[in-house]
């Protein structure tokens, strides 16, 4: 989420600015830093981002001192385009140079990523709230306070992300920028219903996660945190209610384990055993031997990062991946909004190497192809990078979610041992269904589930089981 910051105006650049003149202002051989600046500045102004990122990381390297008002303005600018990822692996010594307030986003990320939330909180409190990249500041603020159970302070840095987002999104006028503030203030909604859960005002929580329009790119995600807080509130049959809308042909690029740990820990607690027992039984049935093989399969493949990012691309063309459970991973790292904005980089990126094809050939034009093939690559890897993680990150959940339910299927065997005893059973003839066991908040309707799946009906069926408890 916080890979790439876009702001909401674009930094004037000079009137001027061609791939000309940048060419003039290069020259022949070396140049110096000084040289570079300029260089820089002109590209930037033309439309060669891309181009100019190597030389942008060597002026950030090898420049001791903080960077000129002018040069500060095109590197805003550049990350704009470029978003944040070229430059995440520089040194925190030297990012911190740095006035930007981009740059003090990315180190606060950085931070954030080693376990230093107080830091990266000391780098984004730099960041003036008129500051473009702001309400992504604020987010990012958000989450610190989360980790660190500071649920109230959470609650009040999301609500104004939501406000900052909301602002900026009306300003612009440009329709990415525009999807992507609109992406963080629905983040920054759920972050709200998050620190309410996590303060266990799970009334509230449950409210507000339903102010997430269903078109969302983030709703489907929220369903799962949805049930969890219908189970603290003990109402089971909405638990059960939302998950079933993962069974939904529209949501199958969702793959998340733990939807069948909480189904069943849900049946359990409303003592209804036989269907506790068939989905764990289920569970491990369909998901135990493919585990194993995506486990030999990453394992097979080490850290080949261009090997995973081949495997995407062969995938996205029509390819199948070497098994079914990658193939279904593949398609819930499509939908990621991190990998959608670094495609979008990349896509970019290939844009401009083509049309700098078209310039008249020159040592110039050598040099900033140069440049352009190592920034393709580093975003190849980058990718690659990040879809084995992916991959990684859903083994490791598919791990603890089989550890989670070795234990329940230990508890329902002696739940279900208890219940031979029981002479009050639940008698075979009882109804096990009505409309009189379904609760209901203000925010939620009733009406008849008709057998079929509906867009503007997802999310919000519920259950009407008796608890047998």
């Amino acid at each position: 989420m916080f890979s790439k910051i876009l702001l909401a105006v674009l930094i004037t650049s000079p009137v001027f600015a061609s791939y000309e003149s940048a060419e003039r202002l290069y020259g022949k051989g070396t140049i110096s830093l000084s040289g570079y600046r300029r260089t820089i500045i002109e590209l930037v102004g033309s439309g060669y981002h891309f181009s100019a990122v190597p030389w942008m990381k060597d002026i950030l390297v090898k420049n001791h001192k903080a960077l000129d008002e002018d040069l500060e303005n095109a590197f805003d600018k550049m990350i704009y385009v470029t978003g944040v990822k070229p430059f995440e692996t520089l040194p925190e010594d030297i990012l911190s140079r740095s006035k930007s307030g981009n740059i003090r986003y990315i180190l606060a990320k950085r931070l954030l990523k080693r376990n230093r939330p107080s830091e990266a909180m000391a780098e984004l409190n730099k960041v003036n709230g008129d500051h473009p990249a702001y309400p992504f500041v604020a987010h990012m603020k958000g989450t610190i306070y989360s980790i660190l159970s500071r649920s109230k302070d959470a609650e009040t840095q999301f609500k104004d992300c939501i406000r900052t987002s909301d602002k900026e999104s009306n300003r612009t006028k440009s329709r990415i920028q525009k999807n992507q503030l609109l992406l963080n203030r629905d983040y920054c909604i759920a972050g709200v219903a998050r620190a309410q859960f996590g303060d266990k005002n799970f009334k509230n929580a449950e409210l507000n996660y339903l102010d997430i329009q269903k078109s969302s790119f983030v709703w489907p995600e929220i369903l799962f945190e949805e049930a969890w807080t219908s189970y603290y509130l003990k109402n089971y049959n909405r638990t059960l209610g939302k998950l079933v809308s993962y069974k939904a042909p529209v949501f199958d690029f969702i793959f998340k384990p733990e939807v069948e740990v909480l189904k069943t820990l849900t049946y359990m607690k409303m003592c209804l055993y036989e269907d506790a027992k068939k989905t764990a039984d289920d569970f491990y049935e369909n998901l135990y031997k493919p585990s194993k093989e995506l486990r030999r399969f990453i394992n097979s493949r080490g850290k080949d990062y261009r090997y995973f990012y081949n495997l995407m691309a062969d995938f996205e063309t029509g390819k199948s991946a070497p098994l079914p459970l990658v193939e279904t991973i593949l398609k819930s790292i499509q939908k990621d909004g991190a990998f959608i904005e670094m495609k979008g980089a990349l896509t970019s990126a290939i844009v401009e190497y083509n049309n700098l094809r078209k310039q008249r050939a020159s040592g110039f034009r050598t040099n900033l192809l140069k440049n352009l093939k190592v920034v393709l690559s580093d975003y190849r890897t980058v990718m690659g990078a990040y879809i084995r993680a992916g991959l990684v990150s859903k083994y490791s959940e598919l791990y603890s979610a089989f550890q989670g339910m070795s234990y329940i299927k230990l508890e329902i065997l002696a739940l279900r041992k208890e219940r031979l005893y029981n002479t009050d059973n639940l008698g075979s003839g009882q109804k096990r269904g009505d409309v009189k066991y379904i609760q209901r908040n203000d925010k939620q309707y009733f009406w008849t589930f008709n057998g079929e799946f509906w867009a503007d009906e997802l999310g919000d069926y519920v259950f009407a089981l008796r608890s047998e408890c």
